[in-house]
């Protein structure tokens, strides 16, 4: 699976939010997530918790460059009767592999077409956009790049506001 993503600082919660309800014509959907980040040789390995006790991992990998970047992913879902497994699984990687980070942040997802709008309130980081332009398999990344670039002038973000990198490297200060 692959996608292209934008993310940037946010400096006006609410009328992000609402060029956002506008753009996708729908109420956000709330998301509560906790992400646990694991130290690996390549890429990013992070298991995410939910609200209800379900749960994903996730692998994926990126570039760490300004601006859009393409990125490619791997999910590993279970279900909230799964807990029990997933708590397993996350003792073994902590002392297999360590702990990189934690993010625990409350998310706002908003659809357009092929792309999720996250505006993120990041647990001692503050707001943030997030575009994911989900690709289809004989989409191009430039023709992802450009979905995009549109939707983040129509959301009124400037390059200036953009970050290249996840939010455990902001927490963890390393970018």
């Amino acid at each position: 699976m692959r996608n292209v993503e934008i993310k940037a600082r946010v400096h006006d919660l609410n009328g992000i939010c609402k060029i956002a309800q506008e753009l996708s014509g729908s109420k956000p959907q709330l998301i509560r997530q906790d992400d646990t980040f694991y130290n690996v040789r390549d890429g990013r390995l992070k298991l995410r918790i939910y609200e209800d006790c379900s749960g994903t991992l996730v692998r994926y990998s990126r570039d760490e460059e300004d601006g859009p970047k393409l990125s490619d992913y791997e999910l590993f879902p279970f279900s909230a009767n799964e807990s029990d497994k997933m708590k397993l699984l996350d003792e073994m990687m902590k002392k297999c592999l360590g702990v990189f980070g934690r993010v625990v942040k409350e998310r706002q997802l908003f659809m357009v077409g092929q792309t999720r709008i996250h505006i993120d309130t990041v647990e001692d980081l503050g707001h943030f956009m997030e575009l994911e332009v989900v690709l289809r398999p004989e989409q191009s990344l430039e023709e992802g790049t450009n979905i995009a670039k549109e939707l983040q002038m129509k959301l009124g973000v400037k390059d200036e506001d953009l970050i290249n990198c996840a939010y455990v490297d902001l927490l963890n200060r390393k970018c």
